[in-house]
């Protein structure tokens, strides 16, 4: 059954830079068949704060109802996976709960993967998407790619650089899973920067934090899509 399918999410399909052309790739795919690289990186599925529910921790917050519903058609999507990959976050560990039980894995956190968090989480701690939009606005209004705004937050400096470590070590990972199926769950501003470089590498700059907050509010990657490096 095409990939496309069952998995209405599964945009595109990145490779990286060609030898001979310098340039990065991007192959339209709608099914699992001739893909030669496989490292999936996918987004989880819907979580608590997703749907306005308040949240005690940017590590803590835990899948819905559907979410949890959305994890398990995921794992009936993908082809038979070897090996997970998962941020510190609770919520992509529970995305990848359902493929981990299937075929007895154990995931491997990566400390890079997790999401960007420029507010600060005493500050957010009890809050929900209504409560944070003041301050969510006032954050991107100042378009500062050193600003913090406190020290239990992150800079857009820092995402880039946890980015810039990621999409390096992607690049090895690819030599090994050749063969093999690497499913790595991370979250939509971490995957939504990490894209955007593998397409077309920038350095850090005002004008890539502008590029990066349009595509978040204008095209967010949606829970559980699928991108295959």
């Amino acid at each position: 059954m095409p990939f496309g399918t069952k998995c209405p999410d599964f945009r595109f399909r990145l490779k990286p830079k060609s030898k001979a052309s310098g340039e990065s790739m991007i192959i339209l795919s709608a099914s699992m068949k001739g893909i030669n690289m496989s490292i999936f990186l996918i987004r989880h599925a819907e979580s608590e704060a997703n749907i306005n529910g308040k949240t005690l921790s940017h590590a803590s917050i835990a899948l819905s109802e559907n979410g949890h519903i959305q994890a398990q058609n995921l794992c009936s999507t993908l082809p038979k996976i070897d090996h997970v990959m998962v941020s510190k976050y609770l919520r992509t560990q529970q995305t990848a709960a359902p493929i981990l039980e299937k075929y007895k894995l154990v995931f491997e956190i990566d400390e890079h993967l997790h999401e960007f968090s420029y507010l600060s989480e005493r500050k957010c701690a009890n809050t929900n998407l209504n409560d944070r939009k003041a301050w969510v606005n006032a954050y991107w209004d100042k378009m500062d790619c050193q600003h913090r705004d406190a020290d239990d937050a992150e800079s857009f400096e820092d995402l880039y650089l946890r980015v810039q470590t990621f999409q390096e070590k992607l690049k090895i990972l690819a030599t090994h899973y050749a063969e093999k199926n690497l499913a790595v769950f991370s979250h939509g501003q971490f995957l939504q920067l990490l894209i955007m470089q593998i397409q077309q590498p920038r350095p850090l700059t005002k004008e890539l934090m502008q590029q990066f907050r349009s595509d978040l509010v204008r095209q967010p990657i949606k829970n559980t899509e699928v991108f295959t490096y």
